[in-house]
């Protein structure tokens, strides 16, 4: 492992003595047919940083942490969340892990849950006081406790957390988002703030890599940035700052558009609008004026009379390998951030996991149905009529499906997101530095200077260079079977009124977040 040096005062040199101000955890992938409530079989890995697991179920939804609360410690497992700011996890009295009639109702079972009275250092901090909702409507209820926190031998002293007792989910989330966030009526500090209060990092960021879908490893690195892990400059983009303050990781997007193999380049969108980052959403969800003509250009189908889901054909798995879709980001300017684009191949945005749901797929115009890795948000959060009729909560939120071609590097201290083409399946010598709250912001940071490589397997059989028709070529099951899972973006406090677009990116995003404060947060596990 070797260490490099940033800029004087945005930066400190890494030595191994000071290891322990960055605190690094494995990302790996859980087994095919993992489903969310399972504790993942992962073991936990001892690196030269503080490394632990974090498991994702087959289809790229839902990446996990194995945790351990209390003294002694009692494992737990936890989805990584950058959408919501609380950290909980279930009460072995949870109504749902105690009901076998509420299991069956839910389809989920429960991960490990905690029995305060065998810990030692368990507090109640507010009873009855932890109430969280997410934009699906779910969430959980319980009391806000604190107790010790242990992710492979980093331990967190008396770490304020919801202990849950009623939940509709068989696993607890780990929020990492802004503290203005957290569900509790009195802010508190959160993971984030005690891992730098107590040591363990010199500045509240971390840096996510999420990795490819077919990969078996990806890195969470908190108070540090890899530069071995992405592609050219890491690109800066402000935070806008919401009326509530800083509230969500939201970022521009400026633009949209379809890269084939022979350079062909369609764009979609050139509209300025406000977009969340959102690992704990294991789709995307663009706003439908954005996504319906993405759609007519990839041949994607919706199904707005069942379950408004859009589906693509499977066929595009292993038949379009060069084919991208890319993302523009930022204005050039100030107020925007640096302009610069991430490139997600269409393979990575085919979940093929709808076998055994034949009333989804009945009157698609293709035999081999696959989930489409973009929805329009406008008919997931819109109306429930069965029309395409949309409404205030056309949000756009980049979750897994995005978030797994860039490396993301996340400054609560500075308000700034630092983003990156990923440089996947990643090999070798890591170049991590660490990151301090000193300076003005993120430092310049180069990655590596291409691809080095091969992200997928996939074997191009189809000379399509645009249009609306499906690629031909016969489907594959293997790649991304499995259920989509995620928590998505949280808000407990849903009391900011719904508003129309106004001019500006940066007034767009504060409309966007006020937007999801008005739907409530969202724990997007598209079952």
């Amino acid at each position: 492992m070797r260490y490099t040096a940033a800029a004087a005062g945005a930066l400190a040199l890494v030595t191994t003595a000071a290891a322990q101000n960055v605190v690094s955890f494995d990302l790996n992938r859980g087994l095919p047919g993992l489903r969310v409530g399972t504790p993942p079989s992962a073991t936990l890995t001892r690196r030269d940083f503080h490394a632990g697991s974090i498991n994702n179920n087959i289809t790229g939804g839902g990446y996990y942490v194995d945790v351990k609360v209390g003294t002694p410690g009692q494992p737990i497992t936890m989805v990584l969340d950058t959408g919501s700011s609380d950290a909980w996890f279930l009460s072995y009295q949870a109504d749902l892990c105690t009901s076998r009639s509420l299991q069956a109702y839910y389809g989920d079972s429960c991960s490990p849950t905690f029995n305060p009275s065998k810990s030692s250092t368990y507090a109640i901090k507010v009873r009855n006081g932890f109430n969280i909702t997410y934009l699906d409507g779910t969430g959980a209820t319980g009391s806000y406790i604190t107790d010790d926190l242990e992710i492979n031998g980093v331990t967190i002293k008396s770490l304020q957390m919801g202990l849950a007792t009623s939940v509709v989910r068989g696993v607890g989330v780990l929020g990492v988002g802004f503290p203005q966030n957290e569900a509790a009526v009195t802010q508190y500090p959160n993971i984030i703030d005690e891992l730098a209060d107590q040591g363990f990092i010199s500045s509240r960021a971390f840096s996510l890599y999420l990795n490819d879908r077919r990969a078996n490893s990806g890195t969470l690195l908190f108070g540090g940035v890899d530069a071995a892990k992405f592609i050219g400059p890491l690109h800066v983009l402000p935070i806008p700052k919401q009326p509530t303050g800083y509230t969500h990781y939201g970022v521009v997007m400026s633009s949209l558009s379809t890269t084939y193999s022979n350079g062909t380049e369609v764009a979609v969108s050139d509209s300025l609008v406000g977009a969340i980052l959102d690992s704990g959403t294991t789709l995307s969800y663009l706003p439908d004026d954005i996504a319906t003509p993405l759609f007519d250009e990839l041949g994607v189908y919706t199904d707005y009379q069942t379950s408004g889901y859009s589906m693509i054909d499977c066929a595009y798995l292993d038949s379009e390998p060069d084919l991208v879709v890319t993302f523009g980001f930022g204005n050039g300017q100030a107020s925007g951030g640096d302009k610069f684009t991430i490139a997600v191949p269409v393979y990575e945005l085919v979940l093929d996991l709808l076998g055994g749901y034949s009333q989804l797929t009945a009157d698609a115009p293709f035999d081999n149905v696959c989930l489409f890795g973009i929805q329009s948000s406008g008919s997931s959060f819109g109306g429930s009529d069965g029309t395409n009729e949309t409404t205030s909560s056309e949000i756009t939120l980049l979750g897994d499906t995005f978030l797994r071609s860039a490396y993301v590097v996340y400054d609560l201290d500075h308000h700034q997101i630092g983003m990156a083409q990923a440089n996947l399946n990643a090999t070798g010598e890591t170049d991590i530095t660490e990151l301090t709250s000193a300076g003005s912001g993120l430092p310049t940071v180069t990655g590596v200077s291409a691809q080095q490589t091969t992200a997928g397997t996939t074997t191009s059989t189809s000379t399509r260079s645009s249009g609306t028709s499906s690629p031909s070529g016969s489907a594959t099951s293997g790649n991304g079977a499995g259920q989509t899972t995620g928590t998505g973006t949280a808000t407990p406090t849903p009391n900011a009124a719904p508003s129309g677009r106004v001019g500006g990116a940066e007034a767009f995003l504060v409309v966007l977040v006020a937007g999801l404060c008005s739907v409530a947060g969202g724990a997007l596990f598209v079952l």
